[in-house]
Protein backbone atom coordinates (compact mmCIF):
# COMPACT_ATOMS: atom_id res chain seq x y z
CA UNK A 1 0.00 0.00 0.00
CA UNK A 2 2.56 2.29 1.08
CA UNK A 3 4.75 2.04 -2.26
CA UNK A 4 1.42 2.97 -4.21
CA UNK A 5 1.41 6.28 -2.26
CA UNK A 6 5.42 6.51 -2.85
CA UNK A 7 5.00 5.59 -6.26
CA UNK A 8 2.36 8.36 -7.05
CA UNK A 9 4.06 10.80 -5.29
CA UNK A 10 6.87 10.40 -7.91
CA UNK A 11 4.79 10.62 -10.51
CA UNK A 12 3.45 14.03 -10.00
CA UNK A 13 6.96 15.11 -9.15
CA UNK A 14 6.71 14.88 -5.06
CA UNK A 15 8.97 11.14 -4.92
CA UNK A 16 8.71 9.87 -1.07
CA UNK A 17 9.74 6.23 -1.66
CA UNK A 18 10.34 3.74 -4.07
CA UNK A 19 11.17 0.59 -2.16
CA UNK A 20 8.06 -1.98 -2.47
CA UNK A 21 6.03 -1.83 0.01
CA UNK A 22 6.51 1.38 2.15
CA UNK A 23 5.96 6.62 1.82
CA UNK A 24 13.53 21.23 3.51
CA UNK A 25 15.14 22.77 5.65
CA UNK A 26 18.26 24.28 3.97
CA UNK A 27 20.08 24.44 7.32
CA UNK A 28 23.36 23.67 6.75
CA UNK A 29 24.02 20.20 6.47
CA UNK A 30 26.04 18.74 3.34
CA UNK A 31 23.72 16.91 0.88
CA UNK A 32 26.35 14.29 0.31
CA UNK A 33 25.08 10.48 1.27
CA UNK A 34 27.97 9.68 3.06
CA UNK A 35 28.33 12.86 5.02
CA UNK A 36 27.15 14.59 7.95
CA UNK A 37 29.48 17.56 8.34
CA UNK A 38 27.84 21.11 8.09
CA UNK A 39 28.36 23.27 5.05
CA UNK A 40 28.39 26.73 6.43
CA UNK A 41 27.89 27.73 2.56
CA UNK A 42 24.31 27.02 2.51
CA UNK A 43 21.77 28.98 4.19
CA UNK A 44 20.54 28.49 7.74
CA UNK A 45 16.92 28.41 8.36
CA UNK A 46 14.95 27.88 5.42
CA UNK A 47 12.71 25.34 4.35
CA UNK A 48 12.40 23.64 0.92
CA UNK A 49 9.47 26.12 0.26
CA UNK A 50 11.93 29.46 1.22
CA UNK A 51 9.93 30.28 4.57
CA UNK A 52 11.48 30.61 7.94
CA UNK A 53 11.86 28.02 10.20
CA UNK A 54 11.17 29.01 13.85
CA UNK A 55 13.72 28.44 16.36
CA UNK A 56 11.19 28.29 19.29
CA UNK A 57 9.50 25.06 20.17
CA UNK A 58 6.96 26.76 22.44
CA UNK A 59 4.54 27.50 19.48
CA UNK A 60 4.73 23.59 18.57
CA UNK A 61 2.35 22.61 20.84
CA UNK A 62 -0.48 21.07 18.76
CA UNK A 63 1.31 19.48 15.56
CA UNK A 64 -0.19 17.81 12.40
CA UNK A 65 3.00 16.18 10.19
CA UNK A 66 1.46 15.28 6.99
CA UNK A 67 4.81 13.33 5.91
CA UNK A 68 5.29 9.74 7.51
CA UNK A 69 9.36 10.07 7.61
CA UNK A 70 8.79 13.45 9.91
CA UNK A 71 5.76 11.49 11.63
CA UNK A 72 8.29 8.58 12.51
CA UNK A 73 11.18 11.21 13.68
CA UNK A 74 8.75 13.16 15.71
CA UNK A 75 7.95 9.94 17.86
CA UNK A 76 11.72 8.45 17.45
CA UNK A 77 12.52 12.00 19.72
CA UNK A 78 10.19 11.72 22.08
CA UNK A 79 7.68 14.07 20.70
CA UNK A 80 4.92 12.58 19.91
CA UNK A 81 2.70 13.69 22.14
CA UNK A 82 2.66 16.69 20.39
CA UNK A 83 1.12 15.24 17.39
CA UNK A 84 -2.52 16.25 17.07
CA UNK A 85 -3.02 15.01 13.23
CA UNK A 86 -1.39 12.50 10.77
CA UNK A 87 -1.90 11.17 7.58
CA UNK A 88 -3.32 8.01 5.91
CA UNK A 89 -0.23 6.89 5.31
CA UNK A 90 1.12 6.75 8.69
CA UNK A 91 1.80 3.05 10.59
CA UNK A 92 4.98 2.99 12.40
CA UNK A 93 4.98 3.45 15.21
CA UNK A 94 2.66 1.51 16.61
CA UNK A 95 1.41 4.43 18.51
CA UNK A 96 0.59 6.94 15.56
CA UNK A 97 -2.72 4.86 15.30
CA UNK A 98 -3.84 7.01 17.87
CA UNK A 99 -3.35 10.33 16.15
CA UNK A 100 -6.32 11.71 14.64
CA UNK A 101 -5.77 10.60 10.67
CA UNK A 102 -6.56 14.18 8.41
CA UNK A 103 -6.34 12.40 4.78
CA UNK A 104 -3.75 12.73 2.21
CA UNK A 105 -0.57 13.81 2.72
CA UNK A 106 -0.45 15.74 -0.88
CA UNK A 107 -2.65 18.16 -1.62
CA UNK A 108 -4.06 17.69 1.81
CA UNK A 109 -7.58 18.03 3.01
CA UNK A 110 -6.76 21.76 4.43
CA UNK A 111 -10.28 22.14 6.42
CA UNK A 112 -9.65 18.16 7.94
CA UNK A 113 -6.18 19.74 9.27
CA UNK A 114 -8.02 22.91 10.59
CA UNK A 115 -9.82 21.03 12.82
CA UNK A 116 -7.02 19.81 14.82
CA UNK A 117 -6.60 23.08 15.84
CA UNK A 118 -3.20 23.20 14.96
CA UNK A 119 -0.48 25.73 15.81
CA UNK A 120 1.94 23.90 13.18
CA UNK A 121 1.69 21.68 10.07
CA UNK A 122 4.92 19.66 8.72
CA UNK A 123 4.36 19.38 4.51
CA UNK A 124 6.10 16.84 2.51
CA UNK A 125 7.59 20.01 0.25
CA UNK A 126 6.09 19.20 -2.87
CA UNK A 127 4.75 21.69 -5.70
CA UNK A 128 1.35 20.02 -4.96
CA UNK A 129 1.58 20.86 -1.23
CA UNK A 130 2.17 24.45 -1.64
CA UNK A 131 -1.52 26.14 -2.45
CA UNK A 132 -1.57 24.03 1.57
CA UNK A 133 0.69 25.48 2.59
CA UNK A 134 -0.12 28.97 1.50
CA UNK A 135 -3.43 28.61 2.88
CA UNK A 136 -2.57 27.39 6.14
CA UNK A 137 -0.25 30.35 6.54
CA UNK A 138 -3.02 32.99 5.74
CA UNK A 139 -5.06 31.24 8.71
CA UNK A 140 -1.96 31.74 11.25
CA UNK A 141 -0.96 28.38 11.14
CA UNK A 142 2.77 28.01 11.24
CA UNK A 143 4.39 25.35 8.12
CA UNK A 144 7.37 23.69 7.68
CA UNK A 145 8.02 22.05 4.45
CA UNK A 146 10.67 19.38 4.39
CA UNK A 147 11.06 17.69 0.86
CA UNK A 148 12.91 13.43 2.40
CA UNK A 149 14.64 11.93 -0.15
CA UNK A 150 17.95 11.43 0.48
CA UNK A 151 19.90 9.66 3.70
CA UNK A 152 21.08 13.36 3.99
CA UNK A 153 17.49 14.76 3.92
CA UNK A 154 17.03 12.71 6.85
CA UNK A 155 19.70 14.15 8.81
CA UNK A 156 18.62 17.16 7.97
CA UNK A 157 15.03 16.67 8.95
CA UNK A 158 15.63 15.24 12.19
CA UNK A 159 18.06 18.10 13.21
CA UNK A 160 15.11 20.05 12.24
CA UNK A 161 12.26 18.51 13.84
CA UNK A 162 14.46 18.35 16.87
CA UNK A 163 14.77 22.55 17.44
CA UNK A 164 11.82 22.73 16.29
CA UNK A 165 10.48 20.03 18.94
CA UNK A 166 12.41 20.66 21.10
CA UNK A 167 14.41 17.40 20.76
CA UNK A 168 17.90 18.17 19.50
CA UNK A 169 19.69 16.04 21.52
CA UNK A 170 17.22 12.90 20.48
CA UNK A 171 17.84 13.86 17.14
CA UNK A 172 21.27 14.13 17.10
CA UNK A 173 21.86 10.66 18.86
CA UNK A 174 19.37 9.38 16.07
CA UNK A 175 21.37 10.61 13.18
CA UNK A 176 24.19 9.34 15.30
CA UNK A 177 22.76 6.04 15.57
CA UNK A 178 21.75 5.55 12.08
CA UNK A 179 24.87 6.85 10.59
CA UNK A 180 26.92 4.31 13.02
CA UNK A 181 24.31 1.13 10.81
CA UNK A 182 25.48 2.56 8.26
CA UNK A 183 28.99 2.43 8.60
CA UNK A 184 28.71 -0.98 9.77
CA UNK A 185 27.05 -1.83 6.92
CA UNK A 186 29.56 -0.46 4.38
CA UNK A 187 32.56 -2.28 6.84
CA UNK A 188 30.97 -5.43 6.22
CA UNK A 189 30.12 -5.67 2.56
CA UNK A 190 33.71 -4.69 1.80
CA UNK A 191 35.72 -5.80 -1.15
CA UNK A 192 32.73 -7.77 -1.79
CA UNK A 193 31.95 -8.46 -5.52
CA UNK A 194 29.05 -6.06 -6.34
CA UNK A 195 25.82 -7.75 -7.94
CA UNK A 196 24.44 -5.60 -10.72
CA UNK A 197 20.65 -5.06 -9.53
CA UNK A 198 17.85 -3.53 -10.50
CA UNK A 199 14.74 -2.35 -8.07
CA UNK A 200 12.05 -2.17 -9.95
CA UNK A 201 9.60 0.07 -8.14
CA UNK A 202 5.95 0.24 -10.34
CA UNK A 203 4.11 -1.87 -12.70
CA UNK A 204 2.56 -0.18 -15.34
CA UNK A 205 4.54 2.63 -16.22
CA UNK A 206 7.38 0.13 -15.63
CA UNK A 207 9.37 2.43 -12.81
CA UNK A 208 12.70 1.53 -11.35
CA UNK A 209 15.04 2.99 -8.81
CA UNK A 210 17.18 5.77 -10.24
CA UNK A 211 19.70 7.76 -8.60
CA UNK A 212 19.15 10.73 -6.27
CA UNK A 213 17.57 8.96 -3.76
CA UNK A 214 17.72 7.12 -0.52
CA UNK A 215 17.35 3.63 -2.01
CA UNK A 216 19.88 3.94 -4.22
CA UNK A 217 22.11 5.27 -1.70
CA UNK A 218 21.12 2.09 0.34
CA UNK A 219 21.94 0.09 -2.68
CA UNK A 220 25.49 1.12 -2.75
CA UNK A 221 26.12 1.31 1.24
CA UNK A 222 24.71 -2.45 1.10
CA UNK A 223 27.07 -3.50 -2.15
CA UNK A 224 25.30 -3.39 -4.89
CA UNK A 225 25.78 -1.57 -8.33
CA UNK A 226 22.64 -0.14 -9.47
CA UNK A 227 21.99 -0.51 -13.14
CA UNK A 228 19.94 2.88 -13.33
CA UNK A 229 22.29 4.55 -11.51
CA UNK A 230 22.95 6.67 -14.77
CA UNK A 231 19.33 8.17 -14.58
CA UNK A 232 19.39 10.94 -12.07
CA UNK A 233 15.35 10.64 -11.23
CA UNK A 234 15.04 9.14 -7.97
CA UNK A 235 12.27 6.92 -9.71
CA UNK A 236 12.84 6.58 -13.60
CA UNK A 237 10.46 5.13 -16.23
CA UNK A 238 12.00 2.96 -18.16
CA UNK A 239 11.09 -0.65 -20.73
CA UNK A 240 11.35 -4.20 -20.20
CA UNK A 241 13.45 -3.45 -23.03
CA UNK A 242 15.91 -1.35 -21.30
CA UNK A 243 15.88 -3.56 -18.21
CA UNK A 244 16.51 -6.43 -20.43
CA UNK A 245 19.47 -4.69 -22.34
CA UNK A 246 21.16 -3.39 -19.42
CA UNK A 247 21.16 -7.71 -18.17
CA UNK A 248 21.33 -7.27 -14.20
CA UNK A 249 22.49 -9.78 -12.42
CA UNK A 250 19.51 -9.51 -9.34
CA UNK A 251 16.20 -8.31 -9.64
CA UNK A 252 15.38 -6.89 -5.99
CA UNK A 253 11.49 -6.42 -4.82
CA UNK A 254 9.03 -6.92 -2.37
CA UNK A 255 7.24 -10.27 -2.24
CA UNK A 256 3.62 -9.36 -3.96
CA UNK A 257 5.95 -7.99 -6.19
CA UNK A 258 8.13 -11.07 -7.11
CA UNK A 259 5.17 -13.34 -6.91
CA UNK A 260 4.11 -11.14 -10.22
CA UNK A 261 7.23 -10.79 -11.84
CA UNK A 262 7.49 -14.69 -11.72
CA UNK A 263 4.23 -15.33 -13.50
CA UNK A 264 4.45 -12.16 -15.91
CA UNK A 265 5.30 -13.19 -19.53
CA UNK A 266 6.51 -10.07 -20.56
CA UNK A 267 9.40 -9.68 -17.58
CA UNK A 268 10.78 -13.34 -18.70
CA UNK A 269 12.22 -10.98 -21.75
CA UNK A 270 14.80 -9.78 -18.67
CA UNK A 271 17.24 -12.86 -17.95
CA UNK A 272 17.15 -12.36 -14.32
CA UNK A 273 13.72 -13.17 -14.05
CA UNK A 274 13.79 -16.10 -16.46
CA UNK A 275 16.30 -17.71 -14.98
CA UNK A 276 14.62 -16.88 -10.83
CA UNK A 277 17.43 -14.74 -10.08
CA UNK A 278 15.01 -11.89 -7.73
CA UNK A 279 15.77 -11.42 -4.40
CA UNK A 280 12.91 -11.01 -2.20
CA UNK A 281 13.13 -7.45 0.31
CA UNK A 282 11.84 -7.13 3.79
CA UNK A 283 9.20 -4.53 3.20
CA UNK A 284 8.24 -4.39 6.76
CA UNK A 285 11.83 -3.05 7.04
CA UNK A 286 12.96 -1.20 3.88
CA UNK A 287 9.79 1.30 3.11
CA UNK A 288 10.59 5.01 3.03
CA UNK A 289 13.55 7.66 4.36
CA UNK A 290 12.99 7.49 7.88
CA UNK A 291 13.81 5.96 11.67
CA UNK A 292 14.38 2.69 9.74
CA UNK A 293 17.06 3.76 7.18
CA UNK A 294 19.93 1.64 9.00
CA UNK A 295 17.89 -1.40 9.57
CA UNK A 296 16.98 -0.90 6.19
CA UNK A 297 20.44 -1.32 4.85
CA UNK A 298 20.86 -4.01 7.19
CA UNK A 299 18.20 -6.19 5.30
CA UNK A 300 19.53 -5.36 2.32
CA UNK A 301 23.03 -6.04 3.13
CA UNK A 302 22.05 -9.35 4.62
CA UNK A 303 19.47 -10.13 1.08
CA UNK A 304 22.63 -9.61 -1.15
CA UNK A 305 25.15 -11.09 0.76
CA UNK A 306 24.30 -13.12 3.54
CA UNK A 307 27.48 -14.47 4.24
CA UNK A 308 28.99 -10.82 5.04
CA UNK A 309 26.04 -9.48 6.47
CA UNK A 310 24.02 -12.30 8.86
CA UNK A 311 26.11 -10.90 11.85
CA UNK A 312 25.49 -7.47 11.51
CA UNK A 313 22.24 -6.18 14.36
Amino acid sequence: MLIACAVALAAIGACASAADDPAVSRDGIDASADSGRVDTTRPVALDDFGAPIPTDAQFAERVVSLSPALTEIAFAIGQGARLVGRTSWDDRPAAVRAVTDVGPGMRPNVEAVLATRPSLVLLYASPDNRAAADALARVGVRVVALRTVTIADFRRSAQVLGRILGGTPEATALVDSIDGTLQRVRDAVRGVARPRVVWPSWDAPVMVVGNGSYEAELLDIAGATNVFADRVEPVATVTLEEIAARDPDLLLAGPDRVNRLRESTPWRAVRAVRDGRLVVLDTAVIGRPGVAIGMSAVALARALHPDRASALP
